[in-house]
């Protein structure tokens, strides 16, 4: 079977004599003329009519099995497809405008996004030594200036050059606040880290370019804001980490390892606003828990639509910032149509994001097509 010459059900226009007759069959329905109804012999334009006449007589059951056993199958039939979840907007942290010349002062990207990550990280943490200054504007390029001058900055600088680095090294990046218990009074409460979307884990993992730090789990992945969090609150020890500093003191990770008990973007209990005192804790949308804040930027999703000449296709969308185009099991796809394959029988295909460090988790696309 060959499906060819199709058009969207949109542009579909009844030909005047057609428009004629379902609008004298509207008329007839409505004055319950059913006489008159049936002499028009056109059953597919009675909409309800028919039930609403015969549903009473006992027979009407085996009437209707056996009316639903002259339409034909579909032939044309999705039965299972990727679909995009919704989620809060992603709230990077890039810098529009100035990213090719940050680039310019970013050490290269590396084979993956992991080792680009990581490599960034290192390099940024040792970029200078930790004072407590802050910049009045939230610019890396900026920043790295400065610095090349002498000045020195805290968490809040190290968070801001390393999150718009990788932003403009391909790697969705935010930054993060992070507070211990009982912010609101006392000094030295709150902390600043980023997070990224790693597309060769599949997965947002917390970088502290402060301590050249990141926690992992007992399996040696690296951690994500969430699962850090959840460890706090259950009282754990802290988790194993890496670190690129040499002067890391191994006896504060527990003391970084607190700064996870808040998160200035969700909460799933009362969420204070006052931070040390007098100040306020200022955030972006606030959410009563944090996996609206997690998408998976590996998702795809689809839409129907028409090819060339009229070939049912599928039009693939992705939540991925950086993502440069999709790939059909395992090859790359030009564009993003997806023209369907017509040949009888079921047909399966394994869909997949790319970005600039290769292609993501895949993910599954049946159809079936009928005779």
């Amino acid at each position: 079977m060959t499906i060819s010459g199709l058009r969207p059900a949109s542009d579909y226009v009844a030909p005047r004599e057609m428009d004629t007759l379902r609008a004298r069959a509207q008329d007839l329905g409505n004055a319950r003329d059913w006489a008159g109804l049936l002499a028009l012999r056109q059953p597919e334009i009675f909409e309800g009519e028919l039930e609403a006449a015969f549903a009473a007589d006992p027979r009407w059951p085996q009437i209707v099995d056996r009316m639903t056993l002259n339409v034909p199958a579909a032939p044309l039939v999705l039965t299972q497809w990727p679909v995009l979840t919704p989620s809060a907007p992603l709230n990077l942290m890039d810098l529009p405008g100035r990213a090719e010349e940050l680039r310019a002062l970013l050490p290269a990207p590396v084979a993956s996004a992991w080792q680009t990550a990581q490599h960034t990280l290192d390099w940024v943490t040792h970029r200078w030594k930790h004072a407590n200054a802050h910049m009045e504007i939230d610019d890396a390029v900026e920043c790295l200036h400065r610095v090349d001058e002498g000045q020195r900055f805290a968490c809040v600088e190290y968070s801001l050059v390393l999150t718009q680095a990788l932003n403009a090294l391909g790697l969705p990046a935010r930054r993060l606040w992070l507070y211990q218990d009982h912010y609101q009074v006392g000094m030295g409460r709150g902390h600043v880290v980023s997070e990224a979307w790693i597309d060769d884990l599949n997965r947002w993992v917390v970088l502290d370019g402060q301590n050249g730090l990141y926690w992992t789990g007992e399996d040696g992945t690296p951690l994500g804001a969430v699962a850090l969090q959840q460890a706090v609150r259950s009282g754990a020890s802290w988790p194993a980490y890496v670190t690129f500093r040499d002067d890391f003191d191994e006896a504060s990770a527990q003391l970084w390892f607190s700064y996870f008990a808040h998160v200035g973007t969700w909460a799933s209990g009362p969420f204070g606003l006052i931070f040390q005192r007098d100040r306020m804790v200022v955030s972006t949308r606030l959410e009563d828990g944090p996996d609206v804040f997690y998408p998976d930027l590996s998702q795809l999703g689809v839409a129907s639509a028409l090819a060339d000449g009229g070939r049912p296709a599928l039009r693939l969308s992705t939540a991925h910032p950086y993502a440069t185009g999709f790939a059909v099991d395992g090859a790359e796809l030009d564009g993003d149509l997806l023209v369907l394959d017509a040949t009888v029988g079921d047909h399966e295909h394994e869909v997949a994001v790319r970005t600039g460090y290769g292609i993501l988790a895949g993910h599954p696309l049946c159809y079936r097509a009928e005779a």
